[in-house]
């Protein structure tokens, strides 16, 4: 059984949306609010080819996804970029995939800080300067410490967690 061409299209644009918002948060920090909006335009294609069901339950499972990233932006745990990608993203889950790609976005997460603790971390791109009413005194803080009070570009994790569940899709 071969996939219709407008969830090919569908998979392509989600591909090239998560690729472009991981490079964007990599390079500047900054996940774009097009690339969500993109995710989720994909899906809405993808979902008129699906069971009503079963596209019900990815928006479900995204408006879930949404609520508590929204909460934990909130509480300052995650960028506002980060919340959006992740729910985004969490549409083409659903409520069968949610757990394995919330399991590979930690992992490469994981990943991910630990290369920003690495020695490697002076081959990335700088971390955003913080304002003087956020520094809490007049010197820059330094060594590992300060690298664990630096964002992270976690955008990057989310895509990764996000193009495992397009790999299993793609090969069941």
């Amino acid at each position: 059984m071969t996939a219709p061409a407008s969830e090919l299209v569908a998979l392509a644009i989600l591909v090239a949306a998560l690729l472009g918002a991981a490079l964007s948060d990599i390079r500047r920090y900054l996940i774009p609010n097009r690339y969500p909006i993109i995710i989720v335009l994909a899906y809405l294609v993808h979902a008129t080819g699906q069971p009503i069901d079963q596209s019900l339950m990815g928006l479900a499972t995204g408006m879930v996804a949404f609520v508590l990233c929204a909460l934990l932006f909130a509480v300052g745990i995650i960028g506002g970029g980060d919340a959006k990608l992740l729910a985004a993203t969490a549409l083409w889950a659903g409520p069968s995939m949610a757990p394995t790609f919330l399991m590979y976005t930690v992992l490469a997460g994981g990943a991910l800080a630990l290369a920003w603790l690495s020695p490697f971390r002076h081959l990335m791109p700088a971390a955003p300067q913080r304002g003087e009413a956020g520094a809490a005194s007049g010197a820059p803080a330094s060594g590992l410490r300060a690298r664990l009070h630096q964002p992270t570009p976690y955008g990057a994790a989310i895509a990764a967690g996000g193009l495992y569940v397009i790999a299993l899709r793609a090969f069941n």
